[in-house]
């Protein structure tokens, strides 16, 4: 088999040689920055494939495509592996304009956009908070007057909480509409709308294999939430355990989701769920592995590592066996940068539960707000024999990383003018 790798992630930790085998031809086409800068270590890499393409600018890039199509043209390709977000659509795009089998541009396409996935799963009755298009500011305008403020913006498209922003009333809905790309114009914005409610994060991670759930388990973030990490907080998850009143309903609602939607027989799966007072609400599903070290808090848990399996399943077909619940629980924390100049930083942490602790940043660095919810300061993964142990090893963690980091604050920046509310003239207005 000839498989074509479409790939952005660290070739350090995605091993593809290894996982499908000497047998089949690789061919990869990768960004620049998932090969390591080290000429010994990048030759290395890049040996393990058959054929490789290397691109600078890759995300946007339709050299992407053009070079697709060149290598199936001279060698023939069989399959088209993509395993991040923004490949997705990429990837079914060009298996339905080449014939091949996978994820086509439907099913992807429902992943990818929020408004349309959305759209399918209210007309399957799964609960979801209120919701709209969002491509114009009248839109805006409408959906708070009905569901009032705080409002959730985001990218129907986006990823890693990148682009969203809460609007907690008219004033900042309106620097939001002015400072917001086509908002204003007759194209339309890609974005959507939703109410906020108050919520406990749940994140339910599994794998599906020719239609069959192998693995599904949901963990908790509490009250931290990927916004939280872009105003500098900390972010942290702990699987549930199993004998959680809130296991089996989180695992129904993710299975009732994976049923509705256009879902590949064979993929990683993503699922984010609010805990609230009224009981669960669905937010959001994403076929692919999650970031900010979900993979590796899975593994810390069942021993098993998402990817490699999901890679597995489609090229080999066999799988290791994966317990029915984890034999541990995994948990992790990640710690954003905060504005100012990164004085100190943690050394070697020795609490107990900790499994790894990383330190993302050197001294002497300047910080500034994280622009989307992977990028860290320091980084830990931890396990434990309950939810209630990781929780408190991960308070004990959170309460060490802030003593031993030392970030010097920068003054405030002057704040721009606010533009005037919806029901305030405009200056050189009459009523």
């Amino acid at each position: 088999m000839n498989y074509l790798i479409l790939n952005r992630s660290r070739l350090a930790l995605r091993p593809y040689r290894e996982w499908i085998g000497e047998e089949h031809r690789l061919i990869l086409v990768t960004d620049a920055g998932s090969v390591s800068t080290d000429d010994t270590l990048r030759t290395a890499q890049l040996a393990t494939f058959d054929e490789t393409v290397v691109l600078t600018d890759y995300h946007d890039n339709v050299l992407v495509e053009r070079e697709v199509l060149r290598l199936h043209a001279e060698s023939g390709i069989d399959e088209i592996i993509a395993m991040a977000e923004f490949d997705l659509l990429r990837a079914a795009r060009l298996r339905d304009l080449l014939g091949l089998p996978g994820q086509t541009e439907q099913s992807a396409a429902a992943f990818r956009d929020k408004l349309l996935m959305k759209d399918l799963l209210r007309k399957a009755g799964v609960p979801l908070a209120p919701y709209a298009a969002a491509p114009d500011a009248t839109s805006l305008v409408r959906f708070t007057r009905e569901h009032g403020f705080p409002a959730v913006v985001k990218p129907r498209r986006g990823g890693g909480s990148k682009g969203v922003q809460v609007l907690r009333d008219h004033d900042e809905m309106w620097t939001y509409a002015r400072q917001s790309e086509g908002l204003g114009g007759d194209d339309g914005a890609p974005l959507l709308v939703e109410a906020y409610v108050d919520h406990e994060l749940f994140h339910v991670d599994g794998l599906l294999v020719d239609g069959r759930v192998v693995l599904m388990w949901p963990s908790s973030q509490g009250t931290t939430t990927c916004l939280g990490m872009l105003e500098g907080h900390m972010l942290y998850s702990s699987m549930l355990d199993a004998d959680d009143p809130l296991l089996d309903p989180l695992r129904k609602l993710t299975q009732t989701v994976l049923e509705t939607l256009p879902t590949p027989g064979t993929t990683i799966f993503h699922a984010e769920i609010f805990g609230t007072a009224g009981g669960l609400l669905f937010n959001e599903i994403a076929c692919r592995m999650a970031g900010g070290r979900i993979e590796d808090q899975i593994r810390e848990g069942f021993g098993v590592h998402l990817p490699e399996l999901c890679i597995r399943a489609l090229t080999m077909g066999t799988l290791a066996d994966i317990p029915a619940e984890p034999p541990r629980i995994g948990g992790l924390a990640l710690f954003p940068p905060r504005p100012g100049l990164l004085r100190k930083t943690p050394g070697e942490c020795r609490i107990p539960g900790v499994t790894e602790f990383t330190v993302a940043a050197q001294a002497g660095t300047r910080l500034h707000h994280a622009s989307a919810s992977m990028e860290t300061v320091a980084s830990a993964l931890v396990a434990g024999a309950t939810r209630a142990e990781v929780e408190r090893t991960l308070d004990e963690l959170k309460s060490w990383v802030e003593a031993e980091t030392v970030i010097e604050p920068e003054p405030e920046p002057e704040p721009e003018a606010e533009p005037p509310a919806d029901d305030a003239p405009a200056e050189g207005t009459k009523r």
